[in-house]
């Protein structure tokens, strides 16, 4: 089970994809359009544009510049949305479950995020249905219609299928996401068809299931990157760095 377009093993080049290589040791930036249904439905993923920066190592040095990366690819995906800041009205959403490290990043980006003093930004962070009972979908409806937020921003740990992806890779889409998909959940999407507004998505694997790995084990096994704590507050500085420039 994965949420990367770029495990989908499909040829993406035939699609459209590129990877350009970027003045950071290993790192990469690749970009992919699914402008069509019938590329969304050969691909299994949903319409819209996909950016995925990857790197096998994070150097605290590095921090900044990969937060630029970020920000310039939220910059394409809002588009002229994000060029008069005084007409955004925008909504972070920190999803997952906050009280396993796996699943925090959500949580982690919208502490970091700074609103103080921006009248045009709001953030929260809505937990998980096991909690409150609530569809994940049903909060965020709630809270975009309550600050009438024309762009949202959702933030989300992802699955990997790859390893060597754990806590090195970050997605930024237009596509939106359906809260849990990743470990076999999801609820109704959260994305510009059911809100209306914009909805653009980031996201960083945190877990794989060992199944990738081997078939003996158990269904249920995760596997998540052994420097977790470090990893997911990095990633959480990156993205809300970026979030924060284009506010």
């Amino acid at each position: 089970m994965f949420d990367l377009i770029d495990e989908s093993g499909k040829d993406l080049s035939t699609y459209g994809y590129t990877v350009k290589q970027l003045p950071k040791g290993d790192a990469s930036l690749a970009y992919l359009n699914v402008d069509s249904d019938e590329k969304a439905d050969r691909l299994g993923f949903n319409k819209g544009e996909y950016f995925i920066i990857n790197t096998k190592t994070l150097l605290v040095d590095d921090v900044d510049y990969f937060a630029g990366v970020c920000a310039n690819a939220l910059r394409q995906l809002t588009g002229s949305r994000c060029k008069n800041k005084k007409c955004i009205r925008c909504l972070i959403v920190g999803l997952g479950n906050p009280d396993i490290l796996a699943d925090c990043l959500g949580k982690a980006v919208v502490d970091y995020v700074d609103i103080e003093g921006k009248g045009n930004a709001f953030k929260f962070c809505p937990n998980i249905y096991a909690i409150t009972n609530i569809e994940t979908f049903e909060f965020v409806r709630f809270i975009k219609e309550g600050v009438k937020a024309d762009l949202i921003i959702v933030i989300d740990a992802l699955a990997t299928n790859e390893i060597t992806r754990l806590g090195c890779s970050i997605q930024i889409t237009s596509t939106g996401i359906s809260a849990g998909s990743g470990v076999g959940g999801g609820g109704k999407r959260i994305c510009e068809e059911q809100l209306g507004v914009p909805c653009i998505s980031i996201g960083v694997p945190f877990m794989m299931f060992a199944k990738a790995l081997t078939n003996d084990a158990p269904d249920d096994l995760i596997l998540t990157p052994k420097d977790i704590h470090e990893n997911v507050d990095t990633m959480a500085y990156i993205i809300s760095k970026a979030i924060n420039e284009i506010l």
